[in-house]
């Protein structure tokens, strides 16, 4: 009697577990029904901002974020998919070619155990993080048919405030995940982000899942990111021949600088004004020793940003090549340089504030100008009084003594360095602090008074940051 009933217990259990099996039509339906998959790979960028650096995500705040590669389904799950799956479709307007909508986020992970049950692949929701990384690196396409579902809890940033420590305003975010559970999670479009509660359903709110890669984050990528020392390449500026570089039809030229020791910070020579008052950031001039370097002869130029990154950002034109970048972050820096290295096989970097200054001087050269080559200042640099607040082509006024052209005005210029106080100690190729979240910007541009061009005048600003007069100039 007794194995009888054990006998029958099993065979019920084993029919069940075979009734919970999807078949392999099953399987092969869902499977055709599956979008194709986009590779994002391992990168970074700025969150909360338009994909042409425009206009900022409504409740959005601008944010450094790295993330490790994935793949993404190039377009929502449609209702077909859905139907598949879950048996029914609960669309508002049933196409079985359209995007699923009147599905909520807890609708939406019931249909990820059976959708993964199915294909034997475990699948997610999209950070929206890398929802939006994955819209910045492919556009519009596939992107705008209905809001869509992201995996986080959503987070109030009201004015630029923030709570329960997701943004951290000026800090790189890593792999982020959103903040501590509560029940409304994060909808995103391409340029708002949304709170809706988990267990809501709405009209034109769908989703799309991802798998993670093998394409992690490495140091190549975070190393500069994170920005506490520079990544050098070991420099011979003996010769004094410069070298020149071709990406695209684009050729660039890289001066050399041969090293020494200079006073950096504010010197007496450095002023040719009486009435001017001395800033305290540049006080302490103090003794700064450098190894040999290379430094860009021009500011990076649209031409060449787009011969290396395939696109421009706002507010540059392709049709004006040889006027610098703007528009650009300290973070945009970090890609684009990632990607010439790339390109040339060599370790282009953002110049530190010292190489920067004592380029700006004429290295062993100087004949300690106020200006980088001349006092007299429309000659070598375009600023307020005779700009119109425009950029100018490069190379159209006199370069200083290394002959480099417009490194006073024209566009500030990012350099390596986070912002720290001057000291009165000896350094030797110093790379600025360690921690926080501002960054130099050195130079002036077309659109600040005399007084910010010139050499020693320094500018902290945090490393997000986008103005159409912020560039950048190349070291090696």
């Amino acid at each position: 009697m007794n194995r009888t009933v054990t006998f029958l217990a099993l065979l019920v259990l084993a029919v069940s577990a075979l009734s919970c099996k999807p078949s392999t039509g099953a399987q092969d339906a869902v499977a055709d029904l599956v979008p194709d998959m986009i590779e994002a790979p391992a990168g970074s960028y700025t969150m909360g901002i338009s994909a042409d650096n425009r206009r900022k995500v409504t409740h959005g705040i601008a944010q450094p974020v790295a993330l490790d590669g994935f793949f993404i389904f190039s377009e929502p799950v449609s209702q077909a998919l859905w139907t598949a799956v879950m048996g029914k479709n609960p669309s508002s307007v049933k196409d079985p070619s359209a995007p699923v909508d009147m599905v909520s986020w807890a609708d939406i992970q019931k249909f990820l155990k059976k959708f993964s049950r199915a294909t034997g692949k475990d699948y997610s929701l999209p950070t929206e993080a890398q929802w939006e990384y994955a819209h910045k690196l492919n556009g519009d396409k596939g992107f705008t048919a209905v809001s869509e579902w992201c995996l986080d809890s959503y987070d109030e940033v009201p004015e630029d405030q923030t709570k329960d420590d997701y943004f951290v305003p000026m800090s790189l975010m890593v792999n982020p995940r959103g903040p501590k559970e509560h029940s409304g999670k994060v909808v995103r479009t391409t340029l708002e982000r949304m709170s809706i509660d988990s267990h809501t359903r709405r009209a034109k709110v769908g989703f799309r899942l991802v798998l993670p890669s093998d394409d992690v984050l490495t140091d190549k990528i975070m190393l500069p990111l994170e920005g506490k020392t520079p990544v050098r390449e070991k420099i011979d500026a003996s010769d004094g021949f410069p070298e020149l570089f071709t990406v695209g039809d684009v050729t660039f030229k890289m001066v050399k600088v041969q090293g020494g020791q200079f006073s950096m910070g504010f010197n007496e020579s450095d002023s040719p004004y009486l009435d001017f008052k001395v800033p305290d950031n540049e006080k302490n001039a103090h003794p700064v020793t450098l190894d040999d370097y290379e430094i860009g002869e021009t500011e990076v130029t649209v031409g060449l940003w787009n011969a290396v990154m395939g696109k421009v950002p706002y507010l540059n034109d392709v049709n004006d090549p040889r006027k610098p970048v703007g528009n650009v972050s300290w973070y945009d820096c970090q890609v684009f340089l990632r990607k010439l290295g790339d390109i040339t096989g060599r370790k282009f970097r953002l110049p530190t504030e010292a190489e920067w200054e004592y380029a700006a001087r004429g290295g062993k050269f100087s004949r300690r100008y106020g200006f980088s080559g001349s006092n007299d200042m429309k000659s070598v640099m375009w600023f307020l009084d005779n700009a119109d607040s425009k950029v100018h082509d490069v190379k159209t006024l006199r370069p200083n003594e290394l002959g480099l052209y417009d490194m006073s005005g024209n566009v500030w210029e990012w350099c390596f360095d986070r912002a720290q106080d001057y000291s009165k100690e000896p350094q030797v190729n110093p790379s600025g602090a360690e921690e926080g979240g501002t960054r130099i910007l050195r130079g002036g541009s077309c659109a600040a008074r005399w007084d910010a061009c010139r050499i020693s005048n320094r500018s902290y600003m945090p490393g997000k940051n986008i103005k159409g007069t912020f560039g950048l100039r190349l070291a090696l």
